[in-house]
Formats: structure tokens, C-alpha cells, sequence
């Protein structure tokens, strides 16, 4: 008698060692981004599983959360009481808000059987995401070289925009981190203090998700083993993630984190435009 693979994974996934390697570099990724630098790079981690879960977009951003919830877990520890309650108040309601519409139209694409719709949209999504970090980026370099460093001090109307943006689409791909460090990044905070801020809506926003995910079949007994293989991997990337943060100066962190998401703003615009144009 054969006795089946432990964990077992979900169907779809025909090759274990593919899939362990790329998710794991992914995981590493993932950690690292999240706990060192605020998250942008991480959404690539999403295309990258996607690749190990054999091209299924659905189930790859399934094994996805629970990875992104324990590396939440890491970040908000390793940063516990540094952030600053003020901005994240402010985007959490729409965020809230965000999440709901973007389970919402995953649970009109499951009703209507229609994932090619499903895919288009997606693609629009990170196209508009891509082209507003791409500018977002170009106006920042343009107001330091004219050394304008004024602080953005949120509003509740711009905290509720950017919070519904960025749960819209953290829902539909996990791609809130180019909208996340846009809304953080310009209130000149101190990099612990940007890090623990993001990480500490990361915390909240993902585990939001966790219901619609498990009501739409996102989540379940074998995403989670999947999830359960990369949990090490994650884990390590974030504990890497602190040190890289720790190794880096003020201007270096600030550099590194927009070269970060000027590189997420072209992979989305490349994705998209690939799909899109089809």
C-alpha cells in the first residue's frame, strides 16, 4: 500500500520539490521585505508562488495569508510599541471597507464561473497600482532634489482612500505594499517607526482577510499544509529582514525602500500589460 505524502498538497501542485524551493525563496522574500523595508517588494512573492502552485492564481494566494500573518506575527513583535497610531487609525476604516468590496467581487467571479473576467481584472488592478507607484516614486525624487522634505500629515479623508485601496487590493492579490509605502513613507518617519507602522496594519488587514478567505474556499486543511512547508522560510526572512533594517542608515533605508517599490511599480505594469494585451 502507498501511503500518501505528508503534508499533502493541494491538487494542482504536481511537483513537491518546485514547489518547495520556489515558495521557500519566495517566503524568504516575503520576510524580508515585510519586516525590514515595509512590504513593496513582497507582492512579489504572489507571481512567484503562483509559478510553484502550477500557474493557479487562486491557490497560490491561499498559501499566501497564512505566511503573511506569521510573518506579520515576527514583524509586530520584533517592532512592538514603535509605530505610530495615528496614521494607522486613519487608513484602517477604509481598509476595512476595502476588503469587504474586493471579497465581495471574488465571490461574484466564483458565483459566475467567469475567471477569465477574473484575470482582466486583476491585471487593470496592478496596472493602476503599478502606474501610481511609478509616479508616486517620480515626485518624490523631483521634491528631494528641490529639497523640499515638508512631512505628510494625513488627513481621515486621504487615510480612508489609501485604506481602500490598499485592503482592495491586499483581498483580490496581496498587493497593498505599494499603496501602503506611499501612504507611510512621506510622513518622514523614523525607519523603525515606518516599519512597525506598516507591520502593524499588515497585522490587523491580513487577518481580516482570514474569513472571507476560508467562506470563499481560499483557505483550507490543504493550503494550510502547503502553507506549513514555507513557514520556516518565512520565519527566517523576517528575522533577516530586522537585521538588514538595523544594518541600514536613515537616507540608505529611504533609498532602498523607494528603488524597492519603483522595482514592484514596473513588475506590476510589465504583469499586467502582458495580460491585458492578450
Amino acid at each position: 500500500m502507498t501511503l500518501p505524502p505528508w503534508p499533502p498538497l493541494p491538487e494542482g501542485i504536481d511537483n513537491a520539490v518546485l514547489f518547495l524551493v520556489l515558495g521557500s525563496f519566495g517566503a524568504v522574500l516575503l520576510g524580508v521585505a515585510k519586516t525590514g523595508f515595509g512590504g513593496s517588494i513582497g507582492i512579489l512573492t504572489v507571481p512567484i508562488l503562483i509559478y510553484a502552485c502550477g500557474g493557479q492564481a487562486a491557490l497560490a494566494t491561499g498559501v499566501t495569508l497564512p505566511l503573511l500573518i506569521a510573518c506579520d506575527f515576527v514583524a509586530v513583535g520584533c517592532w512592538w510599541g514603535k509605530w505610530d497610531l495615528r496614521p494607522v487609525k486613519l487608513i484602517l476604516p477604509g481598509a476595512v471597507a476595502g476588503i469587504a468590496l474586493g471579497s465581495i467581487l471574488l465571490w461574484s467571479f466564483q458565483r459566475l464561473d467567469i475567471a477569465g473576467w477574473q484575470g482582466m481584472a486583476d491585471a487593470a488592478l496592478k496596472l493602476g497600482i503599478g502606474l501610481i507607484a511609478l509616479v508616486f516614486v517620480a515626485l518624490q525624487v523631483t521634491r528631494a532634489l528641490w529639497k523640499q522634505k515638508m512631512a505628510f500629515r494625513p488627513m481621515f479623508w486621504q487615510g480612508t482612500c489609501a485604506g481602500l485601496m490598499a485592503g482592495f487590493a491586499s483581498t483580490l492579490a496581496h498587493a497593498a505594499g505599494p499603496i501602503t509605502t506611499m501612504y507611510f513613507l512621506p510622513q518622514n518617519m523614523h525607519k523603525s517607526r515606518f516599519v512597525a507602522s506598516a507591520s502593524l496594519y499588515y497585522w490587523i488587514g491580513n487577518a481580516l482577510k482570514v474569513l472571507p478567505y476560508l467562506l470563499l474556499g481560499m483557505v483550507r486543511a490543504s493550503t494550510l499544509s502547503a502553507s506549513a512547508m514555507l513557514l520556516p522560510a518565512v520565519v527566517a526572512g523576517a528575522l533577516l529582514g530586522v537585521f538588514l533594517h538595523r544594518r541600514a542608515g536613515p537616507k540608505s533605508f529611504t533609498a532602498i525602500v523607494y528603488s524597492l517599490l519603483l522595482l514592484a511599480g514596473v513588475h506590476l505594469c510589465i504583469k499586467a500589460i502582458a495580460v491585458l494585451s492578450r
